[in-house]
């Protein structure tokens, strides 16, 4: 006899606690239990009555984590669960589910390990599928990425039915997604949000793409679509570490969450989206050239006004002090773009929190003010195709961007969001996120994105041993910016002011260039280092980098070997005069800390920096060679990195020198002068 599984929330059962052991006769009972929503379950086809019990469990107290539901049935397993994989290839008490609606929808693992999800966002504007490829410690990597405006919400005024047009719409996006998913041998997941959550033919629908396309369709809460959003924003963010308040404006909801080390405080969604509000309040029709009116606009901010005051949200947000605003999904993302192209576009350039910035390096964020500018400039354009031509403005958005710019403006007053960051990553890729999260036993998101995000792309560029050592000419790199930086005389000052420049951002921007400068080897040994700039300045898993960090990273990678940076390069020319600084010296260091591990050997252990009168010197211990419990011959490191010595000397302005030292002269070099030295 085999069996199927099914798995339910413990939110779906009113009144569960602790452990129940629950026995029915059918599949109709169950369905009928507590009134069960069926797009909870995995796909079972009743080929007969179920013989054995079913026993649930969960854990006591918690509406997150899903129960187990397994069913012994007299049928097969291929007609029970509907896609032939033996259900004794698991362990029943650690699988989830996420893991069997990836089964369930999916078609076969990646090889070595690795998984291949594909997680589809049934969004009431557009439906999104983002396929990653992650690695047994759920390092994810993007694969592939599809996006179709459904329109899935348009028809009915306040998305109180899915109409017979979206659902053809939905279900030809789906097979094609589905498709999609099959050719990358990815296990699926679907998850629907506002649009069928509020459609009273949702159950209806679900079914019609359980039959039509073979995919179950997970239908999500409000709050439980603004938690995975903010899972999601972390992957692409580096602010696991601060409070953050995220919104996520959708076509028929928007979601709020206050969230600090991977915890959501407070989620909420409101009825308050792009499309909804269009259709309650603005000409919304195939006349493109009918006038927007003030007063529409007028009861629209009225409207949201009102939401916004009985919801709870701003009480909510003042009682929790948040540290970043961050925005996500389309509507946002549209306004910053527009936003962008306006600085771009500008002949004087952004000045970008003190520095002068050019556009194409700019931070993907906007402030209230520009914010303001953009609302005006759209809400003047009176007419739908009038709007579609606005600068910067994707042709898509012009009959939802009022309402959108508008909701976005409203929240921005009532919440006093004076900044706001842009997150390519949002709902989609917290489902990823929380599938990882129940397949992989010790899997932990979000907690150092920039440091996994650079690990991932090394790996992905890993040749021979030079990964190895590129992380060892990091440390070394950080020990001698380090050393400069500290190392002190009797009348207290630094070494050099130029290393005084540069803060622990930049150090970490040092030891991450540093760690990436190889990855052109994947290409070719010859200018690998141009191949190098162009990998990094032009790849999407440099996650919780801005555009200006990236570039930084790029160019230093370029200016490790060769040429060093110049006015004449295009690229190095446009960043800030202040950066441009910044550069010169991280590279100057990076130059001979990537020369003294010449061989790839980590054969110095340690940098020493030391200051002698108006020079500085850099002492060098050789590693402990195991075999002959010597130090090691590091003379051809030494050597070239001597040939660096002259960029290093006139960027910092002192005369250097590289001596071999042992304890016994770290000691005597001690007298003369304070020094820092850093285990490697």
């Amino acid at each position: 006899m085999m069996c199927a599984r099914m798995f339910v929330r413990a939110s779906d059962i009113p009144g569960s606690t602790g452990v129940q052991q629950i026995c029915y006769n059918s599949l109709s009972s169950l369905r009928s239990f507590h009134g069960i929503s069926t797009h909870r379950f995995s796909r079972l086809i009743e080929t007969g009555n179920i013989t054995s019990s079913i026993s649930v469990k969960h854990t006591a107290g918690s509406n997150q984590a899903p129960l187990l539901a397994k069913v012994v049935g007299s049928a097969g397993t291929e007609s029970l669960v509907g896609n032939g994989v033996d259900v004794e290839d698991f362990d029943v008490d650690s699988l989830s589910l996420n893991q069997v609606s990836s089964q369930k929808n999916g078609s076969t693992s990646a090889q070595n390990g690795d998984l291949i999800l594909a997680a589809v966002d049934m969004g009431t504007n557009s439906f999104h599928m983002v396929v990653v490829r992650a690695d047994k410690q759920g390092r994810f990597q993007l694969m592939d990425t599809e996006k179709e405006d459904v329109r899935l919400g348009s028809g009915s005024s306040d998305l109180s039915v899915i109409t017979p047009d979206a659902e053809i719409r939905a279900l030809a996006a789906l097979k094609r997604f589905k498709t999609l998913a099959q050719i990358r041998k990815a296990e699926m997941r679907v998850v629907a949000t506002s649009a069928v959550r509020e459609a009273r033919n949702r159950r209806t629908f679900v079914q019609r793409v359980r039959d039509a396309v073979g995919l179950d369709v997970e239908v999500l809460s409000g709050t439980e679509e603004a938690c995975l959003i903010y899972q999601g924003v972390l992957q692409a963010l580096p602010v696991f570490e601060k409070t953050v308040l995220v919104v996520d404006i959708g076509g028929g909801s928007t979601e709020f969450v206050l969230g600090n080390r991977g915890k959501p405080t407070y989620a909420t969604s409101l009825k308050l989206g792009h499309i909804r509000l269009s259709q309650q309040f603005l000409s919304d029709g195939p006349n493109k050239k009918e006038e927007l009116k003030k007063e529409q606009v007028e009861e629209l901010r009225r409207h949201i006004r009102v939401i916004l005051a009985d919801s709870g949200v701003i009480d909510q947000v003042q009682a929790n002090e948040f540290e970043v605003a961050i925005g996500s999904s389309g509507t946002i993302e549209s306004i910053e773009q527009m936003i962008h192209y306006t600085v771009t576009t500008t002949s004087a350039p952004q000045v970008v929190d003190g520095q002068q910035n050019k556009g194409s390096l700019r931070d993907r964020e906007f402030t209230a003010d520009e914010l303001n500018q953009a609302v005006k400039k759209i809400c003047k354009v009176k007419t739908v195709e009038q709007r579609a031509k606005i600068p910067g403005l994707p042709e898509k958005r012009a009959d939802v961007i009022v309402a959108g710019a508008v909701l976005l403006e409203e929240i921005f007053l009532a919440l006093g969001i004076t900044k706001m960051k842009v997150s390519p990553y949002a709902l989609r890729e917290g489902v990823v996120v929380d599938t990882l999260a129940e397949t992989l036993a010790n899997y932990k998101p979000g907690v150092n994105i920039r440091k996994t995000s650079i690990l991932n792309l090394a790996l992905k560029f890993k040749t021979d041993q030079r990964m190895e050592s590129a992380q060892h000419s990091a440390g070394l790199a950080k020990e001698i910016l380090s050393g400069l930086q500290t190392c002190r005389t009797g009348t207290n000052e630094c070494v050099s002011d130029v290393a005084l420049l540069l803060n622990d951002g930049d150090a970490d921007l040092l030891e991450a260039a540093t760690s990436l400068h190889y990855v052109g080897m994947f290409i070719n040994h010859k200018s690998y280092h141009k191949h190098s700039y162009y990998l990094i300045k032009n790849n999407e898993h440099l996650l919780g980098y801005s555009p200006l960090e990236i570039e930084i990273l790029a160019l230093l990678a370029r200016y490790h070997r060769k040429k060093v940076p110049s006015q004449k390069d295009e690229d190095f020319a446009k960043l800030p005069e202040e950066v441009q600084k910044k550069v010169r010296a991280m590279c100057a260091v990076m130059r001979v800390a990537v020369a003294l591990d010449r061989c790839d050997s980590s054969a110095i252990d340690d940098v020493h920096v030391f200051q002698q009168t108006e020079s500085i010197l850099l002492a060098v211990v050789p590693a402990i060679d195991p075999t002959t419990g010597k130090a090691r011959d590091v003379s051809l490191e030494v050597w070239a990195a001597q040939h660096e010595l002259p960029y290093f000397e006139k960027i910092f302005k002192r005369r250097s020198s590289i001596i071999v030292a042992d304890e016994h002269d770290l000691e005597a070099l001690d007298t003369d002068a304070p020094s820092v030295s850093l285990s490697s």
